[in-house]
């Protein structure tokens, strides 16, 4: 009993010293739990200060944005009166309450629940409805682009529907969409933003200019501005700045229109007029409505109006408020920039014949070309089957915000072990650069996005890559083919060698997919060789 007895008060002591052990860490907890409750209540306290804090730096915002508005609507109206703006430039300079009624149409959240996949069948069902025919794949691939913020160009015979499809596709959407034509006597970006006109002391518009404009004040609607007849002059001359801005992704891009030292003289002269026609006011008791045809009417504010300001007779005063009217015009009308608005995309369509000018290097580079075909040679049987019937009253467009759309970002970065990236990078190496034409970094990235961004409406990653080669590589397939490359072999057998690649690596293209087989196309090129003296050219027929 006695060696028992000892297990027994051996085991209680262990078990007596565990449970001390266990107090002692349950103590330890209670007070780190305390401590913890303490930091929470310090940090509630000091949550709520910081609420408070806020709260108060708000309402004082408030308040001095609504002193500064009536301020601004008060000396708005002052120069409403002096005939220096009209209505339509003070509502201009006032503050939007930022509301907007909401656009007529069907919900993307609610009747499409958010689903891109689900455009192109909508849109095709209300173009099929109107009379048009595009597929399905068409459709997706214009989509894509439009999520990518990319530039890009439609290119085809005259009246092959490309124009007709961008602004159907606005209307569907819930946009609008804006056609600027082209000049053949386009130059210099003048062309295409306006310029300053010193002697006037104003700024000459253009009609790309007054779509940005539009757009930037209805920011809750998708605008599409579509260059037409892109290539009647030459597009690196008019269009190579615009290019060049486009090309930051990470920042809102910002158009200079012209300095700020005119809107400075402009800020200078008008604070010396309506300091002196106050100092007038005040001294012959003229009320604040006063226009400055009462200011000339009075006898005695007419004499302080030409003593004070220097003037020697009425018709000065005259032309000096006439200019002063034209360069308020045109300083509320134009700013000296403009920030590019993020619901814009710019579209280029161009005609391909021998009354137009070839793309450059430099611009194709830069942007997605979409080749037309005749619509008259389209299996029109194939559309016909595909189009789905729609719950949805076609009679009515989808309002798809642009915020929904996608925003402007970044292309992807440069991953060497990406499958498309390893195979771009591959062709670039072995076939585009031996042939002369250049396939670099930024062509690369651009190329990922796309590919990154048509998968949500529905395109596949193989006839993404597919369109990617349409876009961005055989566009640029304009070479002497009887000429060698670098390492002797001529440039007919490694044009004959891409084509090969390509085909290659499209083996598993379902062709119902895309609105165009990129083999089929670099075959076209290549049977063209023979009859074009040994030229290899996209942009032929």
């Amino acid at each position: 009993m006695s060696v028992i007895e000892a297990e027994i008060k051996t085991e209680r002591e262990k078990l007596q010293e565990e449970l001390g052990v266990l107090q002692n860490e349950t103590a330890e907890a209670g007070g780190a739990l305390n401590g913890l409750r303490h930091a929470v209540a310090g940090e509630e306290r000091k949550l709520v200060t910081l609420q408070e804090k806020s709260e108060r730096e708000i309402a004082l915002m408030e308040t001095r944005v609504r002193r500064l508005n009536d301020l601004l609507d008060q000396k708005g109206r002052r120069l409403v009166a002096l005939g220096l703006i009209d209505e339509d430039d003070l509502a201009v300079l006032l503050p939007s309450s930022g509301e907007h009624s909401e656009q007529p149409g069907h919900s993307f959240q609610s009747d499409f629940g958010g689903d891109f996949e689900r455009l192109a069948p909508f849109i095709q069902a209300r173009l099929y409805a109107r009379g048009m025919l595009f597929s399905q794949a068409q459709l997706r691939d214009v989509l894509a682009l439009v999520r990518t913020h990319d530039l890009f160009v439609l290119a085809g015979d005259s009246g092959s529907g490309k124009t007709s499809l961008i602004k159907a596709t606005a209307e569907s959407l819930g946009g609008r969409c804006t056609i600027v034509p082209v000049k053949p006597n386009w130059t210099g970006p003048e062309d295409l933003l306006g310029y300053f006109n010193p002697i006037e002391r104003s700024y000459q518009s253009t009609p790309f200019l007054k779509a940005l404009q539009l757009a930037a004040s209805e920011p809750h609607i998708l605008h599409f501005i579509v260059l037409d007849e892109m290539n009647l002059a030459r597009v690196e001359h008019y269009f190579a700045d615009f290019l060049s801005l486009l090309e930051n992704r990470e920042t809102v891009p910002d158009i200079t229109l012209y300095t700020s030292d005119e809107e400075r003289h402009t800020v200078v002269s008008h604070g010396l007029f309506l300091a002196i026609e106050e100092e007038v006011r005040k001294r012959v008791g003229l009320p604040e409505t006063a226009t400055l045809e009462d200011l000339l009417k009075n006898e005695e504010a007419n004499r302080l109006l030409h003593r004070l300001g220097g003037f020697e007779d009425a018709e000065s005063i005259l032309e000096h408020h006439a200019r002063l009217r034209r360069a308020m015009a045109a300083q509320i009308r134009t700013p000296t920039s403009l920030a590019m608005p993020p619901n814009v995309r710019i579209i280029g369509a161009i005609n391909i014949d021998e009354t137009t000018y070839f793309l450059s290097p430099k611009v194709l580079d830069r942007i997605h070309v979409v080749r037309f075909r005749n619509p008259v040679l389209q299996d029109w049987s194939a559309i016909d089957a595909e189009v789905e019937e729609s719950d949805l009253d076609l009679a009515l467009p989808l309002y798809l915000p642009p915020s929904e759309i996608g925003s402007r970002t970044d292309y992807p970065r440069f991953d060497p072990s990406d499958p498309n990236t390893e195979f771009l990078v591959r062709l670039a190496r072995e076939y585009l650069d031996p042939l002369g034409i250049e396939f670099g970094f930024r062509a690369i990235r651009q190329s990922l996005h796309y590919i990154d961004r048509a998968r949500d409406v529905g395109v596949e990653p193989p006839e993404a890559l597919n369109n990617v080669l349409l876009h961005k590589v055989i566009p640029k397939l304009v070479l002497d083919t009887t000429r060698q490359g670098p390492s002797g072999t001529k440039r007919a057998e490694l044009l004959s060698d891409l084509r090969d690649a390509v085909a290659e690596a499209m083996t598993e293209l379902d062709l119902s997919s895309v609105p165009e087989s990129c083999v089929v196309e670099l075959d076209r090129v290549i049977a063209g060789v023979d009859g074009n003296n040994g030229i290899a050219n996209y942009w032929l027929r």
